[in-house]
């Protein structure tokens, strides 16, 4: 049970009545996690936050035993323990006086179980696609399933396979904690995908039809004549397609290589196309102004 629930009113966040059924409860959610979610809203705080505020009121109030639980706290924080306010008390104190109760009436210790913590390393592709791990446990294994498109640093919650309870109390969850290692040549922004790739400059001049690589495939990427270096083209729906959602796109940023080891000919050539074409047409004379 968290211990800032009292200065929270779920209900409103939601915009759902205290008696509202659990139907109604997981509808105003998906609305409003729809409308706020970070992906539909990038570089927006406001609706960010407005995610996570909902997502956890859900999490609470969505959930029968935690809703009961955060029900009975917030009648008893508002309405005092027999005739007090909750004015004066902190969210601990509260936590104590609970505990303190549970003693006095026999049924003190009845705490939920510890929560555990561990890592597992996962390769880029892996994350993207989704994959079962087998976790090693101190007395058995455990097999957890790793959705498509986890990121470095997600965390997985396993309700119950932490602590043990006391005197009946639920067990505790394991926290599992994902690493992903970089990939070779693909980047992640969210569920985008970012690919640097070179051009000769033949083909940046004169265009080119070039085979560029996704997650599962390759694809034909054209280049159209004159293209700079430091252009992006997008490729839609070949990023990561996380479950039940909208897959993210390719971004391909091209850069064009100059020609190294040229040969005496090689050069009289490229300097009698610099004397017939680019005599006189320097890309920098912004920079005289």
């Amino acid at each position: 049970m968290s211990r800032d629930w009292l200065d929270k009113n779920f209900y409103a966040i939601l915009g759902v009545p205290q008696n509202a059924s659990t139907d109604d409860i997981k509808k105003a959610y998906k609305k409003l996690a729809r409308e706020n979610h970070p992906d539909l809203n990038p570089g927006d705080p406001e609706a960010e936050k407005k995610f996570k505020e909902v997502s956890e009121a859900n999490a609470v109030i969505g959930d029968e035993r935690k809703r009961q639980e955060y029900d009975q706290m917030r009648s008893m924080g508002a309405s005092g323990f027999g005739g007090f306010s909750s004015q004066g008390f902190t969210v601990d104190d509260f936590g104590d006086i609970f505990e303190n109760l549970g003693d006095i009436f026999g049924f003190g210790g009845r705490r939920k179980g510890q929560t555990y913590q561990t890592n597992i390393n996962i390769s880029f592709l892996e994350a993207a696609s989704g994959i079962e791990v087998v976790l090693p446990l101190e007395s058995d294994s455990l097999k957890i399933k790793v959705p498509a498109g986890v990121d470095n640093g997600s965390v997985i919650r396993l309700r119950g396979r932490g602590g043990p309870g006391a005197a009946g109390a639920p067990d505790g969850d394991l926290l599992v904690q994902v690493s992903v290692e970089p990939h070779k040549f693909f980047k992640r922004k969210n569920m985008d995908l970012i690919l640097e790739v070179p051009l000769l400059f033949s083909e940046a001049a004169l265009g080119a039809s070039i085979k560029i690589p996704t997650l599962t495939k390759s694809v034909t990427l054209k280049i159209p004549s004159g293209t700079p270096s430091g252009k992006t083209f997008k490729i839609r729906g070949e990023g990561i397609s996380p479950q039940g959602r909208r897959p993210g796109d390719l971004y391909v940023k091209v850069f064009i290589t100059p020609p190294t080891n040229l040969s005496r000919s090689a050069k009289k050539h490229l300097e009698k196309f610099r004397d017939q074409f680019e005599s006189g047409n320097s890309p920098r004379e912004y920079l005289d102004e």
